[in-house]
């Protein structure tokens, strides 16, 4: 039980999550898969549950944020084997359902059937893959997923006009903001200069520094630019459609389970019953068990620490992740 209690407290407690060496596993890294991605495997040295295939979000580090490699170790620590693959469109912060292909072919070169665990984006692309699959994955987890990404988007383009003026807002709003303007820096040119530091703050900002910092950037160089508009304009409707999960309902032959933060200030805690509806409407019969919790903040771990609230969440994981 130590080692679920330890993954538990990644998940639930820690906000530093930068990964150290643990001798219970062994990291390749940089391996290059059959679709061409390159990934990283975390080995358990005692295997002892399945093997996860774990997908990030919308991050210029890919398989490298700091947050999913500890994550990463942990699972690998309690003794399952984790692939954690390079999505390349979600790593340069695009929507492209070539991620969906190759996350596919990942899935069919696999030796025996892994599980499907997706953060934010990468939650919804699990579902999308998994649609259809007959013998893989054995389960898909998603963390902070989207159900109809076309409403995500214009909700997110909404709500990006209306510059918060309380600090606590600011975090989400501000990562939303460089993100815009990461995608268009070549169509609303930024300076060299301006590129480099804005790749810097990107690249920072999940690991939760740089916030301030990131504040001020919006502020003195993105200034009162409609980023949303022309991010609005350049962004091609189809494919977010055919990337959402309410037009292309999930044919599952696995269970699913559906996390999500009640406090998430990027998507309502109501899409995780939104994903969990349109699961069950392509996979009847399927067991899907939702759970929406505070030990979530969108993808990050809160810093609440609710005994009961962990013990619920291994309940939902444990029986999948390690079988």
């Amino acid at each position: 039980m130590f080692d679920w209690l330890r993954l538990a407290a990644v998940l639930s407690r820690s906000r530093d999550l930068r990964p150290g060496g643990d001798p219970r596993c062994k990291v390749e890294t940089n391996v290059r898969a059959g679709n061409g991605w390159l990934v990283d495997r975390f080995v358990p040295t005692t295997p002892s549950g399945g093997s996860v295939i774990l997908l990030h979000g919308w991050t210029l580090r890919g398989k490298d944020d700091v947050r999913l490699q500890a994550f990463a170790r942990s699972l690998a620590a309690a003794g399952v084997d984790c692939v954690v693959p390079h999505v390349p469109g979600l790593a340069a912060l695009t929507f492209d359902c070539d991620d969906v292909t190759g996350l596919r072919a990942l899935l069919s070169e696999a030796a025996s059937p892994p599980g499907l665990l997706g953060f934010s984006l990468g939650g919804g692309y699990a579902f999308r893959a998994a649609s259809g699959c007959k013998d893989r994955p054995r389960f898909v987890i998603s963390v902070g997923a989207y159900a109809d990404l076309a409403e995500t988007f214009r909700r997110a383009v909404a709500w990006g006009r209306h510059r918060p003026s309380a600090p606590a807002d600011h975090e989400a709003w501000v990562y939303q903001k460089l993100a815009m303007a990461w995608r268009l820096r070549d169509a609303i040119p930024l300076s060299p200069s301006a590129q480099h530091e804005l790749r810097g703050l990107l690249e920072m900002f999940c690991e939760g520094e740089n916030v301030e910092a990131s504040w001020r950037f919006c502020q003195r160089v993105l200034g009162e630019v409609d980023w949303e508009t022309a991010d609005q304009q350049r962004q091609d409707a189809a494919v977010l459609a055919e990337l959402s999960l309410v037009g292309h309902p999930p044919r599952l032959a696995c269970p699913a389970i559906v996390l999500h933060g009640q406090n998430d200030p990027t998507l309502p805690p109501g899409e995780a019953e939104l994903v969990a509806d349109s699961v069950r409407r392509g996979s009847p019969g399927v067991r899907v068990d939702v759970m929406v919790t505070d030990l979530l903040q969108h993808v990050h771990p809160s810093a609440a620490w609710r005994p009961l609230e962990v013990m619920r969440l291994l309940r939902l994981l444990s029986p999948l992740v390690r079988r």
